[in-house]
């Protein structure tokens, strides 16, 4: 039979071309993490199991001359007339070596005819031997082993070879895991940092704690940060100056108009100079929103902070717009006692609940209720403005906070301006608004506004 091939570096060589090894090894993936992972420890199995296969082979060999040197030994000590006795059934040995010499009865006897001395594979009643034969007189002396046992000492020495190296593998892959985890942490803390910032906040990126090999990304990120804080602030300049020229002469023409009402002017002129008028009054509130807007869009330092209480800028609000909601008789007023203090810019804040409530009245039909409330989470601070008016389409709610936006069909004025001046400031705040159908009434719309507890807390100051 002879000595066996070994059958672990066959099955290696094959796992390489397997689909899942190559899938492991060579699989291409958007986390860097992930990749360097499965390649680091792709490569750890690779050589784990090449030392596994040397390992084993030299185990195997080693193992196996180990046997036949026992064996020889055996044949070589024994003398030729050494009476021997085989009791198989009572030999306890892991692997029982068998002898043969003159004394040994003919029917215990291997039929080793024809065999010269040295190593022999023989089969004998179906059962495949590992002999050796020492040449003595006046016969040669016969040393044997069953191939099935002896094969099944050598694989456990093999077994036990191996065994350590094939427990480091998962050993290894959580070690990698863990190294390359910690490796990359900081570029996890530099996305974290990403996402929490506001829409607004343009400031440079730290290199503190960033590999090296990422600091020309994060300065060619920084230079485009940089220039588009510079575009923005052109816009926004543009935008503010623009509306500041335009708001004197639309004031004089107001002024004028209203000296034209008083003047004694034909019938057919009326009517036109009343036109005249709502498009001034139009005109000069599209001014103060893109004012407003542009005034929401600038940094965080330009807008100071107060401690304001919340029942005083509801009262302020329902002041100011009381007469319009008087005009429609609507009930607008507030549902809940909770005077909690934020620290807040108190006119962004004004603007924001005005902007809303001004929204609920003006597409709440008469009649109508228009509901103020507060309450609060861990996190968050929640401003709830709730009414039973036409509500907006859940395929619209996105878009709304789109500037100049509106809904089609919408018979009021406005220049579409508000929600997103309101939605700037929320996010000013770390915060953003959300709009639900109304839980309070059969119809209507829930505006929720989130405002960050961390960003309008009082410690913050």
């Amino acid at each position: 039979m002879g000595i066996i091939s070994n059958p672990i570096l066959i099955q290696f060589s094959g796992c390489l071309n397997h689909p899942f090894c190559h899938f492991v090894m060579f699989s291409h993936t958007h986390s860097i993490q992930g990749r360097l992972s499965r390649s680091l420890s792709a490569l750890a199995l690779l050589f784990a199991l090449t030392a596994a296969v040397l390992v084993a082979r030299d185990s195997y060999n080693e193992t196996h001359e180990f046997q036949d040197d026992l064996l020889k030994q055996v044949a070589q000590n024994l003398a030729p007339n050494t009476p021997i006795h085989h009791d198989d059934e009572d030999d306890d040995d892991d692997a029982p070596i068998h002898t043969q010499t003159a004394n040994t009865p003919s029917q215990q006897r291997l039929n080793v005819a024809g065999l010269g001395g040295g190593y022999h594979t023989i089969l004998h009643q179906q059962t495949w031997y590992r002999v050796y034969i020492h040449d003595t007189e006046p016969q040669p002396t016969v040393v044997w082993q069953s191939m099935a046992t002896r094969n099944e000492l050598i694989w456990q020495s093999v077994l036990y070879s191996i065994l350590p190296l094939l427990l480091l593998i998962p050993l290894f892959y959580a070690l990698t895991w863990w190294v390359v985890r910690r490796t990359l942490a900081p570029i996890a803390q530099l996305s974290g940092s990403l996402k929490t910032r506001t829409s607004a906040d343009l400031s440079p990126l730290s290199l503190n704690n960033i590999p090296v090999e990422l600091h020309d990304l994060i300065k060619s990120f920084n230079h485009l940060l940089h220039t588009t804080e510079h575009t923005l602030n052109q816009q926004q300049r543009f935008i503010a100056d623009a509306a500041h020229e335009l708001r004197t002469p639309m004031t004089a023409l107001s002024v004028q108009a209203e000296r034209l009402q008083h003047e004694t002017l034909p019938e057919n002129l009326r009517q036109p100079l009343a036109d005249l008028q709502q498009g001034i009054r139009r005109n000069r509130q599209l001014l103060e929103q893109l004012l407003q807007h542009a005034r929401a869009q600038s940094p965080d330092g330009s807008r100071p902070k107060s401690q304001i209480a919340i029942q005083t800028l509801f009262r302020q609000v329902i002041q100011d717009l009381l007469p319009l909601a008087q005009s429609k008789m609507q009930d607008l007023g507030v549902s809940s006692e909770w005077n909690a203090q934020l620290f807040a810019n108190e006119t962004d804040l004004y603007i924001l609940i005005k902007t809303l409530c001004d929204n609920a009245i003006r597409y709440t039909p008469e009649n109508g209720q228009i509901d103020l409330s507060l309450s609060e989470t861990d996190t968050e601070w929640i401003i709830h403005i709730e009414d039973n008016g036409i509500g907006i389409p859940p395929h619209e709610r996105l878009r709304v906070f789109d500037p100049f936006y509106r809904i089609l069909g919408n018979e009021q004025e406005g220049s579409g301006l508000g929600l997103a001046i309101a939605h700037t400031i929320a996010q000013n705040h770390d915060g953003k608004i959300e709009l639900h159908n109304s839980q309070k009434f059969t119809h209507g719309l829930w505006v929720q506004v989130h405002l960050s507890k961390a960003a309008t807390s009082i410690q913050a100051a």
